[in-house]
């Protein structure tokens, strides 16, 4: 494919001018992403896409040409996602932070933005009533709450746009209902029940028991729903449907299975056939992908390993996404958005040059054209180098890892910050710009995010080797990592220190208590400090189930069955401080729903009490992610500042 970047002008300005390359400022790595979300238009005429100016976002509509179809800010709202519904609506996902009865929660809101009249209107909010601004309960003659609970079903039904979307009643119990595009207003609609096939009827439904681990797969006969793949003992790790399969009358099923999650193209009568995506066979974190708004299925993406891929099985799209990743050499190439007769779509690309840089690829004139960019105040020289590495554990398992070196300095005896993910079932990606890590080399440090045992994506023995190691080998994974990087040279282990977040705060503060000796220093952000604190917490949240799903996961990883087991304190950093001979800094978030403010002033206090050097920066109106530009910047600042001073990386 031959590409040539045109630069479309944005409604406003997404780029700030360069002049002769110096170090960049810390701001234009801590900034929110200037560009987040372009989506095309059904029709391939239109843009809308989320900007951020100043710290505050704003939706912008526009032609392919330029010309502004309106602006609208949104100030510091959590935008959490963007869709067209058609080509005059565009749906708006917002995060808000509530209470309801005492309790904390995050939840979303979905605001419709009308192209012609360029005005919201926000789904189901005119069946609530607002109390104290969000209040702490809901009008008892109210039907419906304002909140959604799942991505909206779009379909084209005999040339109109239709939508559903689940959302929350008046009892807080889900309900789907069917939304007036130009209002917003939501009629009930328990017939939308399921996953839809092209003429908007529900064709395919999943069933759960999270007590016996009883699982099917179910399809519309009629007005009944019948089996067609039912199976036992998912306690945690549960099938799911994905959709319809390449056939008519068939379901893709994600199964978990001792090799990793298997897909089965299953039919209504319950065979069952496993689907081999491309030449590698079943690889691991396998998605489908479907034609737009429809039932359609058109092709699959994965990321396994460090391998990210898009097979179409149409192979006139497959030939034209390879000419893609063709004219994108060396880059990291993500589909973002594309029309449904996929003649034209949004990428993401990324590399060690390019902190991110959205594009539109027309398949008809066969050209590519820059939208934006994700870091404007970045150049190709302000991005450092990452690597993807592997070393060995003390037991000999291998751990694949990504470092990331500073620009303009000799790759040996640096200064070393180890940044573990949160999850910790999660990892972190090849060819993303991640802040964290590229803020940190940007002052001159090495920067290690080993994917530990218990990671995902790198195969099931890996995931299942992090049961029962939570604090244990899961911890000395990380610092595994730093005596193969001083081996190699590359880092000085005497100046090293730890940084994470969520998960990986709690590595942090694991590592000076639980594993002391190898960091100078720790960051804690949103940390887990004390474990049978926060299960208890999170048993409050399930209506005092000590046996969620939620739980069984997060006690498969720490080796117990029991929140009164001694092992969960064996564990706990604030059980351990003790052991602290080196400075900690806290971040917390007030609004944080995932992991309580109070595990962060469990810790501080216990190493106050224990007369250990401790900071703490509260974070106000901040969520566990991150997500206002102020607040984001304000963590970052403290970061830098504490591992400056304390890990000075001159």
């Amino acid at each position: 494919m031959r590409l040539r970047n045109i630069l479309i002008s944005i409604a406003f300005a997404l780029s700030v001018p360069f002049a002769a390359h110096a170090a960049a400022p810390l701001e234009a790595y801590t900034k929110l992403p200037a560009l987040e979300q372009p989506q095309i238009s059904p029709a391939g005429d239109r843009l809308a896409y989320i900007a951020v100016v100043n710290d505050s976002r704003r939706l912008g509509v526009q032609t392919l040409t330029g010309q502004s179809l309106g602006t609208v800010p949104l100030g510091d709202q959590k935008v959490r996602s963007i869709r067209w519904v058609d080509e005059d609506h565009v749906l708006v996902g917002v995060e808000k932070f509530i209470k309801i009865e005492d309790e904390r929660q995050n939840l979303t809101t979905m605001l419709l933005y009308n192209v012609k009249t360029k005005k919201f209107a926000a789904l189901l909010d005119q069946q609530v009533t607002y109390i104290a601004h969000m209040g702490t309960s809901l009008d008892p003659g109210s039907t419906a709450g304002p909140f959604v609970i799942s991505a909206p079903e779009i379909r084209v039904v005999d040339g109109k746009t239709v939508m559903y979307v689940e959302g929350l009643n008046a009892a807080y119990h889900p309900t789907n209902f069917r939304i007036d595009l130009e209002t917003g207003h939501g009629l009930a609609a328990p017939e939308a029940e399921g996953y839809l096939d092209d003429a908007g009827k529900p064709i395919l439904n999943a069933d759960y028991d999270k007590d016996s681990g009883h699982w099917e797969a179910q399809y519309r006969e009629g007005q009944a729903w019948k089996k067609m793949w039912s199976g036992e003992g998912y306690r945690i790790e549960r099938p799911s449907v994905l959709g319809v399969g390449r056939a008519p009358g068939t379901a893709l099923i994600s199964v978990p299975e001792a090799s990793g999650d298997v897909i089965y193209e299953v039919t209504h009568d319950g065979k069952a056939t496993k689907m081999k995506v491309g030449e590698g066979g079943e690889p691991a974190d396998v998605h489908p992908v479907y034609r737009a708004n429809t039932s359609q299925l058109i092709g699959f993406e994965w990321l396994s390993g460090n391998d990210r891929q898009v097979v179409f099985l149409d192979p006139a799209k497959q030939a034209v996404w390879e000419g893609v990743e063709a004219g994108f050499k060396d880059e990291d190439v993500v589909l973002a958005s594309y029309t449904p007769d996929f003649s034209k779509f949004v990428i993401r690309t990324s590399s060690a040059t390019n902190p991110g840089a959205f594009y539109l690829i027309d398949n008809v004139a066969h050209h590519a054209v820059k939208i934006g960019s994700d870091y404007p105040g970045l150049t190709p020289a302000d991005v450092a180098e990452v690597r993807y590495i592997h070393y060995k554990a003390a037991d000999g398992t291998v751990i694949p890892a990504y470092l990331t070196l500073p620009r303009g300095r000799d790759p040996k005896n640096l200064p070393l910050i180890v940044l573990p993910h949160g999850g910790p079932q999660a990892r972190d990606e090849p060819g993303s710009f991640d802040f964290f890590s590229q803020t940190v080399a940007s002052r001159g440090y090495a920067v290690l995010q080993p994917e530990f045992r218990g990671s995902t994506g790198f195969g099931k023995a890996h995931f299942e080797g992090g049961f029962g190691q939570w604090g244990r080998k899961m911890q000395t994974d990380l610092s595994d990592g730093v005596r193969y990087l001083a081996a190699q040279g590359i880092a000085d282990p005497k100046r090293v220190c730890i940084f994470g977040w969520s998960y990986g705060g709690y590595a942090a503060l694991a590592g000076p208590t639980l594993d002391p000796g190898v960091y100078r220093c720790a960051v804690a952000g949103a940390p887990v400090s004390d474990i049978p604190a926060m299960l208890g917490w999170e048993k409050e949240q399930t209506g005092g189930r000590h046996d969620s799903v939620a739980m069984r996961y997060e006690k498969r990883y720490m080796g117990v069955s029991d929140l009164s087991d001694a092992k969960l304190v064996e564990i706990s950093p604030t059980r351990h401080v003790d052991k602290v001979t080196v400075p900690i800094l806290l971040i917390h978030g007030k609004e944080d729903t995932t992991v309580p403010y109070n595990q962060s002033e469990l810790m501080v206090e216990a190493l106050k009490r224990a007369g250990k050097p401790v900071e703490f920066v509260t974070l106000s109106a901040e969520d566990h992610h991150l997500s206002k530009g102020k607040t984001r910047q304000e963590a970052m600042n403290a970061v830098v500042t504490f591992l400056e001073k304390n890990n000075p990386p001159n």
